[in-house]
Protein backbone atom coordinates (compact mmCIF):
# COMPACT_ATOMS: atom_id res chain seq x y z
CA UNK A 1 0.00 0.00 0.00
CA UNK A 2 2.80 2.41 0.87
CA UNK A 3 4.43 1.85 -2.54
CA UNK A 4 1.10 2.42 -4.24
CA UNK A 5 0.60 5.70 -2.36
CA UNK A 6 4.18 6.70 -3.14
CA UNK A 7 3.59 5.99 -6.84
CA UNK A 8 0.51 8.24 -6.80
CA UNK A 9 2.38 11.08 -5.11
CA UNK A 10 5.90 10.82 -6.51
CA UNK A 11 7.12 10.80 -10.10
CA UNK A 12 9.66 8.05 -10.80
CA UNK A 13 11.38 10.17 -13.43
CA UNK A 14 12.11 13.18 -11.22
CA UNK A 15 11.70 11.84 -7.69
CA UNK A 16 9.43 14.85 -6.95
CA UNK A 17 5.75 15.33 -6.27
CA UNK A 18 3.75 14.85 -9.43
CA UNK A 19 2.77 18.03 -11.21
CA UNK A 20 -0.91 17.74 -10.31
CA UNK A 21 -0.13 17.72 -6.59
CA UNK A 22 2.22 20.66 -6.96
CA UNK A 23 -0.49 22.64 -8.71
CA UNK A 24 -2.93 21.82 -5.88
CA UNK A 25 -0.40 23.10 -3.32
CA UNK A 26 0.01 26.28 -5.38
CA UNK A 27 -3.75 26.88 -5.59
CA UNK A 28 -4.29 26.20 -1.88
CA UNK A 29 -1.48 28.60 -0.95
CA UNK A 30 -2.99 31.30 -3.17
CA UNK A 31 -6.27 31.43 -1.25
CA UNK A 32 -4.75 31.53 2.24
CA UNK A 33 -5.32 35.30 2.74
CA UNK A 34 -8.99 35.63 1.65
CA UNK A 35 -8.98 39.36 2.38
CA UNK A 36 -6.84 39.85 -0.73
CA UNK A 37 -9.44 38.45 -3.10
CA UNK A 38 -11.77 41.41 -3.39
CA UNK A 39 -13.85 41.68 -6.53
CA UNK A 40 -14.18 44.75 -8.66
CA UNK A 41 -17.85 44.85 -7.63
CA UNK A 42 -16.65 46.02 -4.21
CA UNK A 43 -14.58 48.86 -5.65
CA UNK A 44 -16.39 51.46 -7.64
CA UNK A 45 -18.43 49.58 -10.25
CA UNK A 46 -21.82 50.97 -11.11
CA UNK A 47 -24.52 50.18 -13.62
CA UNK A 48 -27.19 47.53 -13.94
CA UNK A 49 -25.91 44.09 -14.88
CA UNK A 50 -29.17 43.35 -16.62
CA UNK A 51 -29.83 46.35 -18.79
CA UNK A 52 -26.92 48.77 -19.22
CA UNK A 53 -23.17 48.47 -19.54
CA UNK A 54 -21.52 48.57 -16.13
CA UNK A 55 -18.71 51.03 -15.72
CA UNK A 56 -15.75 51.24 -13.37
CA UNK A 57 -14.68 54.49 -11.76
CA UNK A 58 -10.93 53.93 -11.90
CA UNK A 59 -8.57 55.53 -9.40
CA UNK A 60 -5.90 54.65 -6.91
CA UNK A 61 -8.25 52.30 -5.04
CA UNK A 62 -8.52 49.93 -8.00
CA UNK A 63 -4.75 50.02 -8.54
CA UNK A 64 -4.19 49.19 -4.87
CA UNK A 65 -6.67 46.31 -5.18
CA UNK A 66 -4.59 44.64 -7.88
CA UNK A 67 -1.10 45.41 -6.60
CA UNK A 68 -1.21 43.05 -3.57
CA UNK A 69 -2.75 40.33 -5.76
CA UNK A 70 0.16 40.50 -8.21
CA UNK A 71 2.67 40.51 -5.35
CA UNK A 72 0.98 37.57 -3.63
CA UNK A 73 0.87 35.43 -6.80
CA UNK A 74 4.57 36.17 -7.34
CA UNK A 75 5.40 35.20 -3.74
CA UNK A 76 3.45 31.94 -3.93
CA UNK A 77 4.93 31.15 -7.36
CA UNK A 78 8.45 31.81 -6.04
CA UNK A 79 7.82 29.63 -2.98
CA UNK A 80 6.51 26.73 -5.08
CA UNK A 81 9.36 27.04 -7.57
CA UNK A 82 11.97 27.09 -4.78
CA UNK A 83 10.49 24.37 -2.55
CA UNK A 84 8.91 22.05 -5.11
CA UNK A 85 11.02 22.60 -8.24
CA UNK A 86 14.44 23.75 -6.91
CA UNK A 87 14.26 26.76 -9.23
CA UNK A 88 14.25 30.54 -8.96
CA UNK A 89 11.51 32.98 -9.83
CA UNK A 90 13.14 33.60 -13.21
CA UNK A 91 11.88 30.20 -14.38
CA UNK A 92 8.36 31.65 -14.42
CA UNK A 93 9.03 33.37 -17.75
CA UNK A 94 9.46 37.00 -16.75
CA UNK A 95 13.23 37.29 -17.01
CA UNK A 96 14.43 40.58 -18.46
CA UNK A 97 16.66 39.03 -21.08
CA UNK A 98 17.43 39.63 -24.74
CA UNK A 99 14.22 39.81 -26.76
CA UNK A 100 11.80 40.29 -23.86
CA UNK A 101 10.79 43.80 -24.93
CA UNK A 102 10.36 42.67 -28.53
CA UNK A 103 7.98 39.90 -27.41
CA UNK A 104 6.02 42.32 -25.24
CA UNK A 105 5.75 44.90 -28.04
CA UNK A 106 4.76 42.22 -30.53
CA UNK A 107 1.93 41.22 -28.20
CA UNK A 108 0.74 44.79 -27.76
CA UNK A 109 0.73 45.40 -31.52
CA UNK A 110 -0.95 42.14 -32.49
CA UNK A 111 -3.74 42.51 -29.92
CA UNK A 112 -4.37 46.12 -30.93
CA UNK A 113 -4.70 45.11 -34.57
CA UNK A 114 -7.06 42.30 -33.57
CA UNK A 115 -9.34 44.67 -31.66
CA UNK A 116 -9.37 47.12 -34.58
CA UNK A 117 -10.29 44.21 -36.90
CA UNK A 118 -13.18 43.31 -34.58
CA UNK A 119 -14.37 46.92 -34.52
CA UNK A 120 -14.16 47.09 -38.32
CA UNK A 121 -16.34 43.98 -38.67
CA UNK A 122 -18.85 45.50 -36.28
CA UNK A 123 -18.80 48.86 -38.07
CA UNK A 124 -19.27 47.26 -41.50
CA UNK A 125 -22.39 45.54 -40.14
CA UNK A 126 -23.67 48.87 -38.84
CA UNK A 127 -23.36 47.88 -35.18
CA UNK A 128 -20.55 50.20 -34.10
CA UNK A 129 -19.44 53.76 -34.58
CA UNK A 130 -16.83 55.87 -32.80
CA UNK A 131 -17.63 59.30 -31.33
CA UNK A 132 -16.12 61.72 -28.78
CA UNK A 133 -17.48 61.08 -25.31
CA UNK A 134 -20.28 63.60 -24.59
CA UNK A 135 -19.08 63.59 -20.98
CA UNK A 136 -16.35 66.06 -21.98
CA UNK A 137 -17.72 67.08 -25.43
CA UNK A 138 -21.43 67.92 -24.90
CA UNK A 139 -23.09 69.55 -27.88
CA UNK A 140 -19.68 69.82 -29.57
CA UNK A 141 -18.30 72.11 -26.88
CA UNK A 142 -15.31 71.37 -24.67
CA UNK A 143 -15.87 70.89 -20.94
CA UNK A 144 -12.32 71.35 -19.64
CA UNK A 145 -12.85 70.00 -16.07
CA UNK A 146 -14.56 66.90 -17.47
CA UNK A 147 -11.73 66.39 -19.97
CA UNK A 148 -9.13 66.64 -17.21
CA UNK A 149 -11.07 64.09 -15.18
CA UNK A 150 -11.33 61.75 -18.18
CA UNK A 151 -7.58 62.03 -18.85
CA UNK A 152 -6.74 61.32 -15.19
CA UNK A 153 -9.10 58.35 -15.13
CA UNK A 154 -7.56 57.03 -18.35
CA UNK A 155 -4.10 57.19 -16.80
CA UNK A 156 -5.27 55.24 -13.74
CA UNK A 157 -7.03 52.76 -16.04
CA UNK A 158 -3.82 52.10 -17.97
CA UNK A 159 -2.00 51.32 -14.73
CA UNK A 160 -4.81 49.14 -13.40
CA UNK A 161 -5.15 47.22 -16.67
CA UNK A 162 -1.40 46.59 -16.71
CA UNK A 163 -1.53 45.08 -13.22
CA UNK A 164 -4.69 43.12 -14.10
CA UNK A 165 -3.10 41.66 -17.25
CA UNK A 166 0.02 40.51 -15.41
CA UNK A 167 -2.06 39.15 -12.53
CA UNK A 168 -4.20 37.01 -14.83
CA UNK A 169 -1.20 35.82 -16.85
CA UNK A 170 0.62 34.79 -13.66
CA UNK A 171 -2.52 33.02 -12.49
CA UNK A 172 -3.54 31.25 -15.71
CA UNK A 173 -0.31 30.92 -17.72
CA UNK A 174 2.16 31.00 -14.84
CA UNK A 175 3.19 28.33 -12.34
CA UNK A 176 0.09 26.11 -12.58
CA UNK A 177 0.03 26.08 -16.39
CA UNK A 178 3.77 25.55 -16.75
CA UNK A 179 3.91 22.81 -14.10
CA UNK A 180 1.14 20.83 -15.80
CA UNK A 181 2.86 21.41 -19.13
CA UNK A 182 5.98 19.64 -17.85
CA UNK A 183 4.03 16.60 -16.70
CA UNK A 184 1.19 16.11 -19.19
CA UNK A 185 0.13 16.60 -22.78
CA UNK A 186 -0.17 20.34 -23.62
CA UNK A 187 -3.91 19.97 -24.20
CA UNK A 188 -4.38 19.28 -20.48
CA UNK A 189 -3.12 22.64 -19.12
CA UNK A 190 -4.54 24.51 -22.11
CA UNK A 191 -8.00 23.01 -21.56
CA UNK A 192 -8.07 23.27 -17.76
CA UNK A 193 -6.63 26.76 -17.38
CA UNK A 194 -8.54 28.22 -20.35
CA UNK A 195 -11.80 26.82 -18.97
CA UNK A 196 -11.06 28.32 -15.55
CA UNK A 197 -10.19 31.61 -17.24
CA UNK A 198 -13.55 31.64 -19.00
CA UNK A 199 -15.54 30.58 -15.95
CA UNK A 200 -13.90 33.28 -13.83
CA UNK A 201 -15.71 35.87 -15.98
CA UNK A 202 -19.16 34.33 -15.58
CA UNK A 203 -20.10 36.82 -12.87
CA UNK A 204 -19.26 39.86 -14.99
CA UNK A 205 -22.13 42.19 -15.93
CA UNK A 206 -24.18 41.06 -18.94
CA UNK A 207 -22.16 37.87 -19.44
CA UNK A 208 -23.70 35.08 -21.51
CA UNK A 209 -22.79 31.78 -23.15
CA UNK A 210 -20.99 33.38 -26.10
CA UNK A 211 -18.98 35.75 -23.90
CA UNK A 212 -17.85 32.78 -21.79
CA UNK A 213 -16.96 30.77 -24.91
CA UNK A 214 -14.98 33.72 -26.27
CA UNK A 215 -13.11 34.11 -22.98
CA UNK A 216 -12.19 30.43 -23.10
CA UNK A 217 -11.00 31.00 -26.68
CA UNK A 218 -8.95 33.94 -25.40
CA UNK A 219 -7.41 31.62 -22.81
CA UNK A 220 -6.41 29.20 -25.60
CA UNK A 221 -5.02 32.12 -27.63
CA UNK A 222 -2.87 33.30 -24.71
CA UNK A 223 -1.78 29.73 -23.90
CA UNK A 224 -0.61 29.16 -27.48
CA UNK A 225 1.24 32.48 -27.27
CA UNK A 226 3.11 31.17 -24.22
CA UNK A 227 3.96 27.93 -26.04
CA UNK A 228 5.26 29.94 -28.98
CA UNK A 229 7.47 32.31 -26.95
CA UNK A 230 8.21 30.23 -23.81
CA UNK A 231 7.87 33.37 -21.71
CA UNK A 232 5.06 35.43 -20.22
CA UNK A 233 6.03 38.66 -21.97
CA UNK A 234 4.28 37.76 -25.24
CA UNK A 235 0.92 36.67 -23.72
CA UNK A 236 1.06 39.56 -21.21
CA UNK A 237 1.55 41.99 -24.12
CA UNK A 238 -1.38 40.42 -25.96
CA UNK A 239 -3.58 40.57 -22.87
CA UNK A 240 -2.70 44.19 -22.08
CA UNK A 241 -2.95 45.37 -25.70
CA UNK A 242 -6.39 43.76 -26.02
CA UNK A 243 -7.75 45.44 -22.87
CA UNK A 244 -6.26 48.86 -23.63
CA UNK A 245 -7.49 48.87 -27.22
CA UNK A 246 -11.01 47.94 -26.09
CA UNK A 247 -11.38 50.26 -23.10
CA UNK A 248 -9.17 53.38 -23.06
CA UNK A 249 -8.74 53.57 -26.87
CA UNK A 250 -12.11 52.63 -28.40
CA UNK A 251 -14.37 53.11 -25.39
CA UNK A 252 -15.85 49.60 -25.54
CA UNK A 253 -16.62 47.50 -22.45
CA UNK A 254 -13.82 45.23 -21.25
CA UNK A 255 -15.45 41.95 -20.21
CA UNK A 256 -18.72 43.69 -19.46
CA UNK A 257 -17.30 46.81 -17.79
CA UNK A 258 -16.51 50.17 -19.33
CA UNK A 259 -12.94 50.87 -18.18
CA UNK A 260 -12.45 53.73 -17.56
CA UNK A 261 -15.97 54.90 -16.82
CA UNK A 262 -15.37 58.08 -18.84
CA UNK A 263 -13.16 57.19 -21.82
CA UNK A 264 -12.11 59.88 -24.25
CA UNK A 265 -13.94 58.10 -27.10
CA UNK A 266 -17.07 55.97 -27.07
CA UNK A 267 -17.99 53.12 -29.40
CA UNK A 268 -21.48 51.76 -29.75
CA UNK A 269 -22.30 48.05 -29.52
CA UNK A 270 -25.66 48.13 -31.22
CA UNK A 271 -27.57 45.62 -33.36
CA UNK A 272 -26.72 43.00 -34.49
CA UNK A 273 -25.94 42.10 -30.87
CA UNK A 274 -24.84 38.57 -31.84
CA UNK A 275 -21.95 40.20 -33.72
CA UNK A 276 -21.11 43.13 -31.42
CA UNK A 277 -21.74 41.58 -27.99
CA UNK A 278 -24.17 44.30 -26.95
CA UNK A 279 -23.75 45.62 -23.41
CA UNK A 280 -21.05 43.04 -22.59
CA UNK A 281 -18.86 44.48 -25.32
CA UNK A 282 -17.05 42.97 -28.26
CA UNK A 283 -15.86 39.97 -26.23
CA UNK A 284 -19.45 38.76 -26.23
CA UNK A 285 -19.90 38.87 -30.01
CA UNK A 286 -19.20 36.67 -33.02
CA UNK A 287 -16.73 39.18 -34.50
CA UNK A 288 -14.39 38.47 -31.59
CA UNK A 289 -14.92 34.73 -32.07
CA UNK A 290 -13.72 34.89 -35.68
CA UNK A 291 -10.69 37.07 -34.89
CA UNK A 292 -9.63 34.95 -31.89
CA UNK A 293 -9.82 31.72 -33.90
CA UNK A 294 -7.76 33.32 -36.66
CA UNK A 295 -5.15 34.55 -34.16
CA UNK A 296 -4.84 31.09 -32.58
CA UNK A 297 -4.03 29.60 -35.98
CA UNK A 298 -1.61 32.40 -36.87
CA UNK A 299 0.38 32.09 -33.63
CA UNK A 300 0.30 28.30 -33.55
CA UNK A 301 0.86 27.62 -37.25
CA UNK A 302 4.57 26.84 -36.83
CA UNK A 303 4.14 24.96 -33.59
CA UNK A 304 4.81 21.24 -33.57
CA UNK A 305 2.17 19.35 -31.63
CA UNK A 306 2.30 17.75 -29.14
CA UNK A 307 5.01 19.70 -27.37
CA UNK A 308 6.00 19.65 -23.71
CA UNK A 309 7.73 22.23 -21.58
CA UNK A 310 11.44 21.85 -22.29
CA UNK A 311 13.20 21.16 -18.97
CA UNK A 312 16.00 23.47 -17.91
CA UNK A 313 19.28 22.22 -16.48
CA UNK A 314 17.79 21.93 -12.98
CA UNK A 315 14.36 20.75 -14.05
CA UNK A 316 12.99 17.30 -14.86
CA UNK A 317 9.96 16.28 -16.82
CA UNK A 318 7.56 14.46 -14.54
CA UNK A 319 4.15 12.87 -14.54
CA UNK A 320 0.88 14.42 -13.58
Amino acid sequence: MSRWIEHILISRESGRLRSGWRVMIFLLALIVPPSLWRTQDEAGESGSAASVAAHLEVGIDQVLNYLPLVIWVLIVSWGCLALLESQGLGALGLRVRAGWWRDFQRGLLMATLMVFAIFLLQALAGGSRLTPNPYWWPNRTLEAPALRHALAETAWALLMLTLAAFFEELLYRGYAFQTLLRGTHPLVPITILSALFGLSHLGNPNSNALSTANTILAGIWLSVAYLRSRNLWFPAGLHLGWNIALGPVLGLPVSGRLIPAHPLLLSSSASPVWLTGGEYGSEGGAAATLVLIGAIFIIGRRQRWPIKQTPTSDQSTDGA
